[in-house]
């Protein structure tokens, strides 16, 4: 029985990354397009761009994965669909979502086409892998915190497991970090991500954390060196971060993974050189980790020094004059490559655009040279400042020249036979099972003089130009006879390009299917507002639901418990996340962290069984306006949502913690951030209070803090505020 190997995908930001990414020896690439997209700022492929990239990839073996991994509102809906069905009708290969009013409606409308659960999706612990496997989903991202173990048993389940491999990883679970929109007013979960974890952050009382300033910004994960443990557990596709990188990062990392997979396949052991790890540390690097896959701790998982780009030092400073600084190198300097002094209070950006050795200019310096660069001339390097290479000129040339030089094809058998009075006819077939004859529009010539040779013919045959194919066996069964030479070539490249067209497609699709769901009305709840409180209210009054946390009836599952995986029923419960859904529930809430923002999703939600949905805190009131309005018209009925109105969110959930030292912190504009601990996960609580307005929702969110001095007025105040909307609309 032959083993499916495991796939390597490598990040596709533009059409450079994708050849570069083919190049390095990718299986597949994951993109955006120009909307959708959880990387906003990448490049991303227009419909024209993603059709290209298709006649590219699919003739050279290569699929396309499209991201649509973000929140989705519902004035977006629409749009979404039509991204969706063209994106069918091209032959994409799969789909990455987040939103699970969109995986439902694939699921529903494309059902020969395959849906990955991206890690936006929040899937965790064991039983999320067994509910997406459930609903249909052809492959899981696990989050980034999933160790191996975990990995090892989402693998038995059947379903294919997708794990990051390298690359910028977030301290925040994904799909559940609100820091950037609650502070920037920039979504993450669309794809508008701040990186608020890569700013200075204080002790509360505004000193500086030993390790650094930069508390919350991770090193970048690298499990090069454990490739054989991901192999040997089964996972089926190892994934490379990185849309937003340079061509030339993503070619080298692919081509290492590539060399690593393949020697694993052939029984060989791999380790990267040291040349090859200081090439990979010149195209990126915050510092490596192997994160929570293989269980490294916070001081190796995390970067608190630079947030940044390190390279690699080469010498250090000696001296600094005014748009001077004079440094010993300890590594070769190019002329033209990217520098950073580390330097205080702030590093100094430069390029050696000028090497001054001896007096004289030079366009390189050696190890022990002493050389003269020029800063800005406030510079303000001092005597020991490390110099980095950011930038290798000379590493991004031997790159750029190993992508233009890479030629990826595929194998075919190729057959030509040839009679006097008869048409050529060239026969090719490929290891797909495509088969394309193409005859000559003259025949073949009884020769007056010398017949074609069978080499010239063979040498005619076996050419391929630019197309992605090469010929692995010729077989020539010809009569002597004369053709033009011309001839000849037009006839093989004829059936070559026919050959390349069929390549390119890849699914027979049965089309699409209309969208359906048979939905109950469950009604509206008899509790006007859900409120998510530490403590018993001693406020009681009727059309109020008080949740606490904890596994338990009247309460809040944890947002992220990995272990979590029993079927223990569950009553009366605020649900944080899929797996939650497995175990048989009754009055049932989806909660905040769901992400529900569109009616597809809470008619979703409600299919799984919930008496009602709590909308994202990112759904504006204009937006559950418009989403209660196309509810109540595809489904016919008004549902049971209720708007987050009040309270101090959980920004981030951060799996064990960030730093040893257990403390409050502040930022540069002096905004304080609560930092709590529980059962192994570390969470960080907005600075401000959240507010809202609801003026459309059946009912109200709240939550209201430990010991919140005000917490019945505020109470009071949201009920009587709803009490009145409501009465007015039934009077």
């Amino acid at each position: 029985m032959s083993i499916k190997k495991a796939e390597l995908l490598a990040p596709a930001g533009n059409m450079e990354s994708l050849k570069a990414a083919v190049a390095g020896g990718c299986d597949a690439v994951y993109m955006g397009l120009t909307c959708f997209s959880a990387r906003a700022f990448a490049g991303n492929f227009t419909h024209e761009q993603f059709q290209e990239a298709i006649a590219y990839c699919h003739p050279r073996d290569v699929r396309i994965y499209v991201t649509i991994n973000t929140m989705l509102h519902e004035t977006e809906m629409e749009n979404v669909r039509k991204e969706v069905a063209f994106l069918y009708e091209n032959d994409v290969d799969g789909i990455l979502v987040q939103d699970l009013g969109l995986f439902h409606l694939i699921r529903t409308c494309y059902p020969d086409l395959d849906v990955h659960c991206s890690t936006q999706m929040h899937i965790h612990n064991l039983n999320g892998v067994r509910k997406m496997q459930a609903e249909g989903a052809a492959r899981v991202v696990l989050a980034r915190e999933t160790p191996l173990s975990l990995i090892k048993e989402a693998v038995k389940t059947g379903v294919e497991v997708e794990v990051f491999v390298y690359g910028a990883i977030c301290i925040s679970y994904s799909g559940q970090c609100l820091f950037s929109a609650a502070v920037k007013n920039r979504s993450a979960n669309r794809g508008m991500c701040a990186q608020c974890c890569r700013l200075q952050y204080f002790r509360q009382d505004g000193s500086h954390f030993p390790q650094g300033d930069y508390i919350l910004s991770p090193k970048d994960l690298n499990v090069i060196d454990s490739v054989p443990k991901l192999l040997e557990a089964g996972v089926a596709s190892l994934k490379i971060e990185g849309r937003m990188k340079r061509p030339e990062y993503v070619y080298l990392v692919t081509k290492t993974f590539r060399e690593a997979i393949d020697a694993w396949y052939a029984g060989k052991q791999y380790h990267v050189s040291k040349e090859r790890d200081r090439q990979l540390k010149l195209m990126f690097n915050r510092g490596f980790s192997k994160g929570h896959l293989f269980g490294d701790d916070v001081n190796a998982r995390m970067s608190q020094y630079r947030p940044n780009h390190r390279g690699i030092t080469i010498g250090s400073v000696i001296s600094c004059t005014k748009g001077k600084v004079t440094v010993k190198l300890s590594d070769v300097l190019h002329q033209h490559d990217g520098l950073r002094i580390l330097s205080c209070p702030k590093d100094i950006g430069l390029q050696a655009g000028k090497i001054e050795k001896n007096g004289k200019l030079v366009s390189q310096g050696n190890p022990g040279d002493t050389v003269v660069l020029t800063v800005p001339a406030d510079a303000g390097a001092k005597k020991g400042d490390c110099l980095q290479k950011t930038t290798d000129v000379k590493l991004i040339e031997a790159v750029d020249q190993c992508i233009a030089e890479s030629r990826r094809c595929a194998g075919i058998t190729l057959t030509c036979t040839g009679k006097v009075n008869a048409p050529l006819t060239i026969t090719l077939q490929d290891d797909r099972g495509n088969h394309v004859t193409v005859m000559s529009e003259q025949p073949c010539q009884k020769p007056q003089k010398a017949p074609l040779s069978i080499e010239r013919i063979q040498a005619a045959l076996v050419k391929t130009g630019d197309l992605p194919l090469c010929v692995d066996t010729c077989e020539i069964d010809c009569e002597p006879f004369f053709l033009p030479i011309s001839v000849l070539n037009e006839t093989r490249r004829k059936a070559m390009e026919q050959l390349v067209t069929m390549r390119t497609v890849l699914h027979e699709r049965t089309g699409m299917q209309p969208y359906q769901i048979n939905l109950k009305n469950p009604g509206i709840p008899e509790y006007r507002l859900i409120v998510h409180s530490d403590e018993a209210l001693t406020c009681r009054m009727e059309g109020v639901w008080n949740v606490t946390d904890g596994r338990k009836e009247n309460g809040v599952m944890p947002v992220v418990c990995e272990d979590y995986h029993d079927t223990e029923p569950l009553h009366h419960c605020v649900l944080s996340s899929m797996g939650d859904f497995l175990a048989d529930h009754d009055r049932v809430v989806a909660g905040m962290t769901c992400n529900i923002a569109n009616s597809y999703a809470v008619a979703y939600f409600l299919k799984q069984g919930c008496e009602a949905v709590i909308l994202s805190s990112e759904v504006s009131d204009e937006q559950c306006t418009a989403l209660i309005q196309a509810f109540v018209s595809r489904y016919g009925f008004v549902p049971p949502v209720y708007k987050p109105v009040y309270g101090r969110r959980k920004i981030m959930y951060i799996k064990d913690c960030f730093t040893q030292c257990n403390s409050d912190i502040t930022d540069l504009h002096g905004n304080f951030y609560k930092v709590e601990r529980e059962n192994g996960i570390t969470m960080i609580n907005e600075p401000d209070v959240y507010t809202d307005t609801n003026t459309s929702a059946c009912g109200s969110y709240l939550i209201l803090s430990s010991g919140q001095k005000n917490g019945k007025e505020i109470l009071e105040e949201a009920y009587e505020e709803i009490s009145e909307r409501i009465q007015g609309v039934h009077q």
